[in-house]
């Protein structure tokens, strides 16, 4: 098993977390906010989706979507039909036209920003993914979402907070992800706040999950293993891109830039895209090249 976290809403789970949101913002404003419509088109699409075909539910979800363009379920599994085939910018509308239409649908907000974060427009993410966790949803994920942006945007302090915040909603929830601890980690280094960056290695140290991946990555981070036997453990183009760029941000943090740069390059050119770390990668390569500009 791995906990590989992939930056792209897979519709199975997002269905389910989507219409969750929508029914409990019913209950809540049942005079305001949405009640999920029975078009049979949408309950058709959803039953194609289940069975694989993408392509026919996306039809179906678009003939309803020509009768009524503000259908919430027909737009949300239209959104995440888009998130999976990685056209962002159709996600980002289809997520857009739900926030227009209920401000307050915090899944809706998050894949707008993954969507904007994917097509590396760090300011809209950053807005969306804090309106996603402007009332504090129990969700170490959108937490997460946010921490990733900041990061990207080199505001390492507020990083580091939201890499907290995340862990504490996972928590909540009796869940658990390796990577905020990680967020938190680097961005302590960034600010120069060594003990709070031993700190929260430890932790990680103590709390990495057994016999699955991330944990070589703390492994390599505390120096059990050497950078080729991080690569070792590597058993997917996913785990590949996150073992080079924790391998870059480790040689960076410790002033070997050129060293840092050749897998930080690596990952921005072959990458896999579907991993925050890819984006990261290209983010920091970005502020690097900015950086030598500047006298």
């Amino acid at each position: 098993m791995e906990e590989t976290k992939i930056k792209i809403l897979h519709w199975g789970l997002w269905l389910f977390l989507g219409i969750m949101g929508c029914q409990l913002q019913a209950q809540a404003n049942p005079m305001n906010d949405p009640v999920l419509v029975q078009n049979p088109l949408v309950t058709e699409a959803y039953g194609l989706l289940e069975s694989g075909d993408a392509d026919g539910a996306l039809e179906q979800f678009q003939q309803a979507l020509s009768e009524n363009k503000a259908d919430l379920s027909a737009l949300l599994g239209q959104a995440m039909i888009f998130a999976d085939l990685q056209r962002h910018a159709e996600a980002f509308s289809s997520y857009d036209a739900i926030v227009k239409n209920y401000p307050r649908h915090a899944f809706a907000w998050n894949g707008r920003g993954l969507a904007a974060f994917n097509m590396e427009d760090f300011d809209t993410a950053l807005s969306s993914f804090e309106n996603a966790t402007a009332e504090q949803p129990i969700n170490g994920f959108f937490f997460e979402s946010l921490a990733w942006t900041q990061m990207c945007r080199g505001e390492y302090p507020q990083a580091a907070e939201s890499a907290k915040k995340a862990i504490l909603m996972y928590n909540r929830k009796n869940e658990s992800s390796t990577y905020p601890l990680l967020i938190a980690y680097f961005s302590y280094l960034e600010s120069e706040d060594l003990k709070n960056a031993r700190a929260t290695l430890l932790y990680a140290a103590q709390n990495k999950p057994a016999n699955i991946w991330p944990a070589p990555v703390i492994d390599y981070l505390t120096n059990s293993i050497d950078a080729n036997e991080l690569i070792s453990f590597v058993t997917d183009t996913a785990q590949e891109t996150e073992a080079h760029t924790y391998i870059g941000l480790k040689l960076r943090s410790t002033q070997l830039e050129d060293q840092a740069k050749k897998h930080l390059e690596w990952v921005a050119r072959n990458g896999d895209t579907r991993v925050f770390e890819y984006t990261l990668a290209r983010a920091l390569n970005l502020q690097d090249s900015v950086a030598l500009l500047i006298p």
